[in-house]
């Protein structure tokens, strides 16, 4: 699943990047004229569908990543593949996370519109090749990609207690260029950020950026000490040095606040820029840009059809700086720009299925005002020769149709979407060069089928009905929070890798529900309630134990704690529902919230 150019992890990476910088990147919640300050309200929210394929940097599927939207949770499955399914979420600027162990977290931010599927995907980069130092000597560290930290003396303290720490310090780093498209997809958030003097909401252009994380020896995370400041040397990538300021702030990426916030500055030397910075996170050298419209628009073919997961892309002709976002399964694409700018509009064929995207099918230059702008539809001549177009359809477990249905193309990570009769007709402006893989899903039903494959013909590929029946994924996910320190650690336990059940156990008219997980590093959680029916329930006893980061070794359960059964089917079925459970760790004596989601087989 990867690719020679630099889009090779797919049109869902690059899309969901760069519909993020564009749908985000070109997204204000209200118009805003220019020299005035508009607050940033993000309070409105719609009835949306977003999914995503999450790879790692070389674009192979990540299975068990966790994704997280303003209270949804889920888990990728083995094709890497998410989806949720008419969600309540912001309207101006949802942002997806993910985790997934041993990779840094990732997010991804972008404007939606009501009733709609959206891509959200992006890549995940690995953390390797820590370097280190003695905390007591302090150190200079250097890093791929020309990325240089420099510790003071004594300058690191436990994250999670704010203790002074006292030895070995391994870090783990990576640059991001901005100027490429796998920069831009392993980027959180998007390229918007709140000033340090007002709060203003403003598109950024980035010269550079990175992340780093601290830990000791045995896995405790890390961070500088309070008082402390690291020297950080960042390169500026060639293409644009001769644009970077001599004089330009620094911006932290915000995850609660899922912004860049700005705080400090850097100075140009060379062809790097230094500047210190008093605590770790993803870090970026920004110019925040004059205010900024929404723009929207939509785009279809020559016959009428939406153009579904193409490139848009918005260049300002005066400096060059460019946003990017991807249309959606009904051709829309929307975001944050330039106002009062004139603006080169580019359409390129999505993902790398026909190679680099470089010769536009469409473009024209546009100029905004100082309002928010609707372009309306807009028609893009896609050409026909050498194309390659799949046609089908998709039935559910009783071979009837289905209508919130989706069928995933690898290894080009192309969503098609089928109609409300479950028939669907996807034409790729080119002949594939390698055999490509179907797989259908029941968005409805959290279902996928067995894939199947064929290497595709210039012309009409008829690939005949393909079911999603028969894979379901089974998961329970956790997110756990010291409310007193704030540290918060998640986990997800998959099934087979990880043991998950429901068990039901009669007795006097009342059955015990015990919600158990356990994986090969013996990470334990059990909750029971007192019921078996649809709905809101008490939760009577707790187990968790060896969950990673948190001190504390054992927890007991506090009052207020429940757990929500949306479906309770009977053997040998999947109960599916949400937990919201509060306890007491020992021996700190600290609260904790344990909150998650799951989708777990009865085991009688």
């Amino acid at each position: 699943m990867q690719f020679k150019q630099t889009l090779r992890t797919g049109l869902f990476a690059t899309t969901a990047l760069l519909l993020l910088i564009l749908m985000n990147a070109c997204r204000k919640s209200n118009p805003t004229i220019q020299g005035t300050i508009v607050p940033y309200d993000n309070s409105a929210l719609v009835s949306a569908s977003i999914f995503g394929v999450i790879t790692d940097e070389v674009g192979v599927a990540l299975e068990g990543a966790q994704i997280s939207v303003k209270g949804h949770q889920t888990t990728t499955d083995v094709n890497g593949f998410y989806y949720f399914n008419n969600i309540s979420i912001p309207q101006h600027a949802t942002t997806v996370h993910v985790s997934k162990s041993g990779f840094f977290n990732g997010s991804r931010a972008m404007m939606v519109k009501a009733g709609q599927r959206h891509q959200f995907s992006l890549s995940l980069m690995k953390k390797e090749n820590p370097q280190s130092f003695m905390s007591s000597n302090g150190g200079e560290l250097s890093f791929a990609g020309g990325l240089k930290l420099s510790f003071p003396l004594n300058a690191v303290k436990i994250k999670t207690t704010g203790a002074a720490y006292d030895g070995q310090v391994f870090v783990y780093a990576k640059t991001i260029n901005p100027t490429t498209a796998q920069g831009r997809n392993t980027m959180p958030g998007d390229l918007r950020g709140l000033t340090a003097n007002d709060g203003e909401e403003r598109t950024l252009q980035s010269f550079g950026m990175f992340v780093a994380e601290l830990y000791a020896p045995d896995g405790t995370p890390l961070q500088i000490a309070d008082g402390k400041e690291v020297t950080m040397t960042l390169d500026v990538p060639i293409s644009i040095i001769g644009n970077a300021p001599s004089t330009i702030p620094l911006w932290f990426y915000d995850a609660e606040k899922e912004m860049w916030v700005e705080e400090g500055s850097a100075m140009l030397v060379g062809n790097t820029y230094v500047g210190k910075v008093k605590h770790f996170s993803f870090w970026n050298c920004d110019t925040p840009q004059a205010a900024n419209i929404s723009i929207e628009m939509t785009f279809v073919d020559q016959n009428g059809m939406p153009l579904n997961g193409h490139l848009v892309k918005l260049t300002n002709t005066a400096n060059n700086d460019f946003r990017h976002g991807t249309t959606n399964a009904s051709g829309w694409v929307g975001g944050l720009c330039y106002s009062n700018a004139s603006l080169l509009l580019e359409v390129f064929n999505g993902g790398n299925v026909c190679g680099s995207p470089s010769v536009p099918l469409y473009s024209q230059t546009i100029t905004t005002g100082s309002v928010n702008q609707n372009l309306g539809t807009i028609v893009v001549t896609v050409p026909v020769l050498n194309s390659t177009t799949i046609t089908g359809s998709v039935v559910d477990c009783n071979n009837l149709p289905i209508s919130n249905a989706g069928i995933l193309v690898s290894p080009y990570n192309i969503l098609i979407t089928p109609n409300a009769s479950g028939n669907f007709s996807y034409t790729i402006p080119c002949l594939p060069t390698q055999p490509v893989t179907f797989v259908p899903y029941d968005f409805s039903n959290n279902v996928y089928g067995n894939s199947s494959s064929m290497t595709l013909l210039s012309g009409n590929n008829n690939v005949g009905t393909l079911n999603a029946c028969g894979n379901i994924s089974q998961f329970l996910n956790l997110t756990m929070t010291n409310t007193v320190t704030s540290v918060t650690m998640t986990k997800s336990f998959i099934i087979p890798v990880d043991t998950t059940s429901i068990s039901v156990n009669a007795g006097n008219g009342t059955s015990n529900i015990s919600a158990f997980a356990v994986n090969s590093q013996n990470n334990y959680l059990s909750f029971q309630a007192v019921d078996t029916t649809v709905g809101t329930h008490a939760v009577s006893s707790l187990v968790c134990f060896s969950i990673p980061t948190f001190t504390d070794t054992q927890f007991s359960l506090d009052p207020g704690s429940v757990v929500t059964f949306t479906t309770f089917p009977g053997f040998p079925g999947d109960v599916t529902g949400t937990f919201s459970i509060n306890a007491v760790g020992n021996p700190s004596g600290n609260t904790y919230t344990l909150v998650g989601n799951f989708r777990l087989p009865r085991v009688n």
